[in-house]
């Protein structure tokens, strides 16, 4: 049997194809020059969109055509997920076969917020470091956008493609702006507002952040001071419409598109952010943090900037998700391949999973029933789908989608003429132009059975029909699962990005150290400035040493602790026994089945011995009888067999609901045991490195020849009688570490898996508490102590004390800066473990 090997890791991007002969050999360029598996759009492109590919051409290139290809798959669960829909497929399942390696990758959307725990911790030391620099600060938004869980969505196109009703029916009300002349001037950012009774709208008004907030009771203007002609344009036509927030917030977005800088009138920016409602029938990106970007046609001449204007708007962000709108006659027009070049650039998005949206498709000129396989090649192969085909094409009519969400109900004239000219053919099955517009959709094909799946089981008929739907899906798909990936990868990049910069940091550090240290020596005697270096290095080279061992040492009973402490399967097992068998016992369950069981078994006796007694006294008219005490038997049996496994259900409901109340409460016996000792091991440790210390500054005064008893017996009796390292000051008490455990809100994962995680993520939430505050105390006590050795060393003068004072400042920024690095190094190693192959 032929056999090969997937080996896909989306954290890094690649995809790698092995085959087997004597071992495990990779394709590559040297043994496989003419592989098409050496194709970027395999090796770089992200995997569940390739999967039904990868696996054709894994056939064509490895399968004998007469036995199974074996594939051997190494990868994150979702990707598996995908490969075996793939591989479960008519066509393909009697010709290979799939097998799950022991080497697997976590899932990103789970691993997430372990990353976020560890971006929480280590964001006040990035942020502590930074230079100020326009880099640094970029980095910093990166950094801290990269924990968020923001997802950009930029709608890019040519004008009169239906951007603006695209985001309307996503969003469910007329808010942008439409038609077939440019309508959007600037480009929109919008997001949903949690709040049904208000709607704002935001724009920098003579370098002036202005915004303008839509409640019930009119229009507010912040700050109140604001004055211009675009505020004024903004009121006038905002007081004669509806009173409805979105018809409110469409008619001062006109008014901004509409808004030209005169000579002496203020400028207004390009960037308009925008919160609102979303219609109330709309459950699109619910609990989801999603921003929609509209942006100005690529081909009008009303914002030829627009470009630069967005990267702007998208800075600091990540993940974005490009959906290029288009119409059918515009798939192969010129415009399109210069747009796909700009966003190719823009770090923003990612074009590996772009998605295209061919709107107004039911203008289009598309054949009836679906495109025949000539009708697909010829849309794949046009500008639009050769540069930006990924995620999908899909076939929308925004505006029959909408009015799926609005009942039919439209404020605009035209949206309300097209709509009703539509909605039978989307509507009603025995319309003659009846249509689904999914089924025109171009998928990777496992994507495309699911999306049919959904689309035919969504109870709303009309935004099935419209292809809304299944856009909506992608968008959550992508949301949900894959913007995760690109999120963990570049929060590895940056932290190592970061950790780059605190190394340069520290080396001009360095610089500015030796300046000061060459000031002070060549003011003292050479004895006098030796003594005070070695106390001043000995100091900072303990604290270095006790730094640098500390989150080992934590890090390794944590591993022990949770690893002794955490939940198994077989313990597990044990207390479901144990709960179930008393719960059983309580309700009399065995009981309850022995009586049915013996009533069963009485059923065939007992007809047996009435039909003895009727054959032995010649009653043949008792066979009536026979089969009536025979019914009755059984229905009597029946009825105790049901009863016995309602109490045995009962009894197992009951004991589900007694195991996970027994789980929670062991979770919060281990989680306050866990605190007290994480604690207690930190306190230990630091006690520990204390005195340490104390002994090797005790042996440097006894082994310094430059001093005099009298001198040494001082700093002596300074080292002796300094005071403990105390670290009994009450810590802060964070809430959540108590939160009861709540196994229902994990992700579907086994029980001791959500308990496990759960335990080891709240330790590490306690350690971020406990690790800072016990490494300050220490800090601060040896300090304290090395200070005291330095003035009763020698004898300083003002002007030296001052100098002094700048080495020792310069000697301790150096030493923090280096404490930072090495917890940067621990939470980059950290991050990078949660992307690691896991064996097993």
């Amino acid at each position: 049997m032929p056999k090969v090997k997937i080996v896909s890791d989306p954290y890094r991007r690649t995809t790698k194809f092995f085959y087997m002969g004597t071992d495990w050999t990779e394709v590559c360029e040297e043994n496989s020059p003419n592989s098409s598996l050496l194709a970027k759009k395999y090796s770089e492109g992200f995997f569940p969109f390739k999967a039904r590919e990868i696996v054709d051409e894994l056939l064509d290139e490895y399968g004998d055509g007469s036995d199974v290809l074996e594939i051997v798959f190494e990868g994150p669960d979702d990707e598996w997920d995908e490969l075996q829909d793939v591989c479960s497929s008519e066509d393909l399942s009697s010709f290979v076969k799939l097998e799950r390696s022991d080497r697997a990758l976590a899932n990103a959307r789970d691993i997430l917020p372990y990353i976020r725990e560890v971006f929480d911790e280590l964001y006040p030391i990035i942020a502590g470091t930074a230079d100020g620099s326009p880099e640094t600060l970029e980095r910093l938004r990166k950094f801290r956008d990269a924990s968020s869980d923001v997802i950009p969505i930029c709608v890019v196109g040519n004008y009169s493609a239906g951007k603006s009703s695209f985001i309307n029916a996503l969003i469910g009300a007329e808010l942008l702006p439409s038609g077939d002349r440019p309508v959007t001037a600037r480009i929109f950012q919008i997001e949903r507002s949690d709040q049904q009774d208000r709607a704002s709208i935001g724009f920098k008004y003579a370098d002036e952040s202005v915004s303008v907030t839509f409640t019930d009771d009119g229009m507010k203007v912040n700050p109140a001071g604001a004055r211009g002609r675009a505020l004024d344009d903004i009121a006038a036509a905002t007081a004669d419409c509806d009173t409805g927030l979105a018809e409110r917030v469409r008619a001062a977005l006109g008014a901004i598109n509409s808004f030209k800088e005169g000579k002496d009138e203020p400028t207004l920016s390009d960037l308009v952010k925008v919160r609102v409602p979303f219609g109330r029938s709309t459950n699109w990106g619910s609990g989801k943090k999603i921003v929609v970007f509209d942006t100005p046609g690529s081909n009008t001449n009303s914002n030829v900037d627009h470009v630069r204007v967005l990267r702007e708007a998208m800075r600091g962000m990540s993940d974005g998700l490009p959906i290029y709108v288009t119409a059918y006659d515009a798939l192969d027009s010129n415009d399109n391949a210069e747009l796909y070049e700009q966003i190719s650039q823009m770090p923003a998005l990612d074009e590996r999973f772009a998605m295209i949206v061919v709107n107004k498709a039911d203008d289009a000129d598309i054949p009836e029933g679906g495109f025949t396989k000539r009708d697909e090649e010829w849309v794949m192969d046009t500008v639009v789908a050769r540069n930006l085909y990924a995620q999908g094409i899909y076939f929308v009519s925004s505006i029959a989608g909408l009015g799926a969400k609005t009942g039919g109900s439209f404020a605009d004239r035209h949206y309300d003429r097209v709509f009703r000219r539509l909605r039978d053919g989307y509507e009603d099955p025995d319309d003659k132009y009846y249509t689904r517009l999914y089924d025109y959709d171009l998928l990777p094909e496992q994507l495309r059975a699911k999306a049919v799946r959904e689309a035919e089981s969504c109870d709303n008929r009309l935004l099935a029909n419209s292809g809304l739907f299944s856009v909506e899906q992608g968008i959550d798909e992508f949301a949900t699962k894959y913007s995760a990936y690109n999120k963990c990868y570049q929060s590895e990049t940056l932290l190592h990005e970061l950790i780059e910069q605190t190394d340069a940091r520290l080396e001009e550090s360095g610089v500015a150290l030796e300046s000061s240290r060459a000031v002070l020596s060549a003011d003292l005697d050479e004895s006098k400035n030796d003594l005070l270096d070695s106390l001043i290095q000995l100091s900072i080279s303990t604290c270095e040493d006790a730094v640098e061992g500390y989150l080992p040492s934590m890090n390794e009973w944590a591993k022990q602790s949770i690893a002794a402490t955490g939940l198994t399967s077989e313990r597990l097992c044990d207390w479901e026994r144990d709960i179930t068998a008393t719960k059983r016992r309580e309700l009399g369950a065995e009981e309850k089945r022995r009586d049915a069981e013996g009533k069963k078994a009485a059923i065939t006796a007992n007809l047996m011995a009435r039909v003895q007694n009727a054959w032995d006294a010649k009653d043949v008219l008792g066979i009536s009888g026979i089969a009536k005490s025979f019914a009755s038997d059984w229905s009597a049996a029946r009825e105790a067999e049901a009863e016995s496994e309602e109490i045995f259900r009962g009894a197992d409901r009951e004991a589900s609901d007694d195991l996970l109340a027994r789980v929670r409460d062991q979770f919060d016996s281990d989680i306050a045991r866990l605190m007290q000792e994480a604690e207690g091991h930190s306190k230990a440790y630091w006690e520990e490195r204390a005195e340490a210390s104390r002994k090797a500054l005790l042996d440097l005064v006894a082994d310094g020849t430059a001093i005099d008893d009298n001198r040494r017996e001082a700093l002596r009796a300074i080292i002796v009688d300094f005071r403990s390292l105390s670290l009994d000051d009450e810590l802060p008490e964070i809430s959540e570490i108590r939160y009861p455990f709540d196994p229902n809100k994990l992700w579907k994962a086994p029980l001791r898996v959500q308990y496990n995680m759960e335990l080891s993520q709240r330790v590490s939430k306690w350690r971020s508490v406990v690790e800072p505050a016990h490494e300050a105390s220490f800090r601060e006590w040896l300090h304290e102590l090395t200070d005291a050795l330095s003035l009763g060393a020698v004898d300083l003068n003002p002007e030296l004390r001052r100098k002094f004072d700048s080495v020792v400042n310069t000697e301790r920024e150096i030493e923090a800066q280096r404490s930072k690095r090495i917890r940067l190094h621990s939470g980059e190693k950290r991050v990078s473990g949660f992307m690691t192959w896991q064996e097993g």
